[in-house]
C-alpha cells in the first residue's frame, strides 16, 4: 500500500473540511447584533362582498283578521278621554209620564192592559188610572206616595170601593207589584208596568 498517497488524501479532506467550516462560521458571524427577521408570508387580499345596489324590499304588512279592527295610529302618550255616558231619557229620571200596566188574573188566558198617568211632587203622587175598552175608556183619579223605591197608589172606583197598586219601582223604568180591586181582595193580582212616554200636556 502507498501510505504517502493515503496521507495526502486525508490531509486534503481535512483542509477542505476546515475551509468549509470557516466559511460557514464567517457567514453566521457577519453581523451578530442584527435581529433575526422571520420570513414574511404572502398577504392574503381582504375580499369583501360588494354592497347591493338594489333597494331593500319592504316587509309585507299583515291585514287585520276578520272580526278585528286594524291597529290605529301610535299613541302620543296622552291618555284618551273617558267616554261620556249617554244620559237617561227624561221619562226614566222621574215617575212622571204614562205607565203601561199588564195584569193576567189567575184562570184567564189573556192579559189585560191599562195605563197609569203619573205626576209626582216630592213623595206625593197624583194622576189617573185609564181603564176600559179602547172606545169607552174611563180615567179615574189616583193619589199615592213614592219614597224612591216603594210605591203605593189608590184609585176610587165608581162603585165606591178603593183599588190599590202597591209594589216597587226599578230605575224609573219598571214597576212590579200587586193590584187589589178592593179591601176584600186579599190575594190580589200581580202586575208589571213599563214607563212608556212623558205625560202630554
Amino acid at each position: 500500500m502507498n501510505f504517502s498517497r493515503l496521507r495526502l488524501g486525508i490531509g486534503f479532506a481535512v483542509v477542505l473540511g476546515i475551509a468549509t467550516a470557516t466559511a460557514g462560521l464567517a457567514q453566521y458571524n457577519a453581523n451578530p447584533d442584527a435581529p433575526i427577521v422571520p420570513p414574511t408570508a404572502t398577504p392574503v387580499p381582504n375580499i369583501t362582498s360588494a354592497p347591493s345596489t338594489a333597494a331593500p324590499s319592504a316587509e309585507p304588512t299583515g291585514r287585520p283578521k276578520r272580526g278585528r279592527r286594524a291597529p290605529g295610529p301610535a299613541s302620543s302618550g296622552s291618555p284618551n278621554p273617558a267616554a261620556s255616558e249617554t244620559p237617561e231619557p227624561p221619562q226614566f229620571t222621574t215617575l212622571d209620564g204614562v205607565w203601561e200596566v199588564e195584569m193576567q188574573p189567575i184562570g184567564k188566558r189573556l192579559a189585560t192592559y191599562t195605563h197609569l198617568g203619573v205626576t209626582s211632587t216630592g213623595a206625593a203622587v197624583n194622576g189617573y188610572w185609564e181603564t176600559g175598552p179602547k172606545k169607552v175608556k174611563s180615567r179615574l183619579p189616583m193619589t199615592g206616595t213614592f219614597d224612591g223605591r216603594l210605591i203605593s197608589l189608590s184609585i176610587t172606583l165608581p162603585n165606591g170601593s178603593t183599588a190599590t197598586f202597591s209594589g216597587y219601582v226599578e230605575g224609573f223604568a219598571d214597576m212590579v207589584g200587586i193590584y187589589r180591586s178592593s179591601d176584600k181582595d186579599a190575594n190580589g193580582t200581580a202586575f208589571t208596568a213599563e214607563h212608556r212616554k212623558k205625560l202630554k200636556s
